[in-house]
């Protein structure tokens, strides 16, 4: 009996053993370094694209419409016509959509405020599909005044350079040629300006707007015309483009042409009256009387009376003009005298009786 019992737990022993070392084979050791598990991504968040740089010569070379208070934006969800419709960006820059609290729309492009739109709608639908398009533009508005065909008043829907507006303003006139152009920056309608810039004071120490709002840029017209990257900047909303007109000079009197002249530096006598197209058959060059405004408060004019035949034989050097001042070509006494008696004679001929001889 003893001897049965002996040889069944060695026959026990037997069979458990292997099962013991082929579970412990098995089973992870502790120390076995465990599989890191990667945290879960947080969903990016949609900021809002830089600004535009002022001057137009920064890096920033995006030329999408940014989108400001008063435009009207056409918000469609795919297969949700309940939730689609038109809404317009409030003065804070904002929109409101059903379901939704607000949300900023200003300084977005069309495409950023359709993302923050579906990623918002997650938490309702699966996978939702927005389009945003901008139905009116409001918000940029510029303007282009002075020297040009045709000013105006433009409100942009893309980034523009300045000589393109004054191209749509009809472009300079004569009257601009050798000026410059002034660029009038309200920062006040620039809503996605640089925040440092939004920072500042509003008012200076005299009470004054501060250059934080207001900026003037002065570019000569004749380089920007030259097409000089540096010398035509991207406007901002809300700027005003200005090109001044020319000081003039009037040359009236017995000339071809009489009437206003731009003022070009260096512009003489002589050369006035020949942009009037000289005396006329009547006229005199021998007695032009130049009127010429002086500094005093009560308005007093100066009057000098020239020979232009001296200043043709250069005995006399030819006289620079200043702007407002007035050439007047006087009538030739003796021209129109010659005149009235050729008049009277060829009616006194005409009056006589007129005989044929056979």
């Amino acid at each position: 009996m003893i001897r049965k019992i002996v040889s069944l737990s060695w026959l026990l022993s037997v069979l458990i053993l292997p099962l013991y070392f082929i579970a412990e084979a098995q089973t992870p050791s502790s120390t076995q370094p465990q599989p890191q598990t990667q945290p879960q991504q947080a969903p990016p968040q949609i900021t809002p694209a830089p600004a535009p740089n002022v001057s137009g010569t920064g890096s920033n070379d995006d030329l999408s419409y940014r989108i400001g208070p008063g435009d009207e934006l056409d918000v469609r969800v795919f297969g949700r016509s309940e939730l689609s419709r038109t809404v317009r960006v409030d003065n804070y820059g904002k929109i409101r959509l059903p379901f939704l609290q607000e949300m900023q729309a200003a300084c977005y492009t069309e495409a950023q405020v359709a993302g923050q739109v579906a990623e918002k709608y997650k938490k309702f639908l699966r996978d939702p599909q927005v389009d945003v398009l901008v139905k009116d533009y409001r918000s940029q508005p510029v303007a282009v005044i002075g020297a040009v065909n045709q000013p105006g008043r433009f409100q942009l829907q893309r980034r523009a350079r300045a000589l393109e507006l004054i191209t749509f303003a009809g472009g300079p006139r004569t009257t601009a040629v050798g000026g410059v152009v002034h660029i009038i920056h309200n920062g006040e309608l620039d809503h996605c300006a640089q925040p440092a810039a939004k920072n500042q004071p509003e008012n200076g120490e005299n009470g004054n707007p501060s250059s934080a709002s207001y900026a003037i840029t002065s570019i000569k017209l004749s380089e920007m015309l030259a097409g000089t990257p540096d010398s035509n900047p991207f406007v901002q909303p809300g700027d005003v483009i200005s090109v001044p007109e020319a000081d003039q000079i009037f040359v009236t009197g017995f000339v071809t042409r009489p009437g206003p002249f731009p003022m070009t530096p260096g512009l003489t006598l002589t050369q006035a009256v020949a942009l009037a197209g000289g005396a006329n058959a009547e006229g005199s060059i021998g007695r032009v009387r130049l009127i010429r405004g002086t500094q005093g408060k009560g308005g007093e004019r100066q009057e000098t009376v020239y020979n232009l035949h001296d200043i043709f034989r250069r005995k006399v050097q030819d006289v620079a003009l200043n702007a407002n001042d007035i050439v007047e070509i006087p009538s030739s006494t003796s021209r129109i005298a010659y005149r009235g008696a050729l008049g009277v004679g060829i009616n006194l001929l005409n009056s006589l009786p007129f005989f044929v001889l056979r």
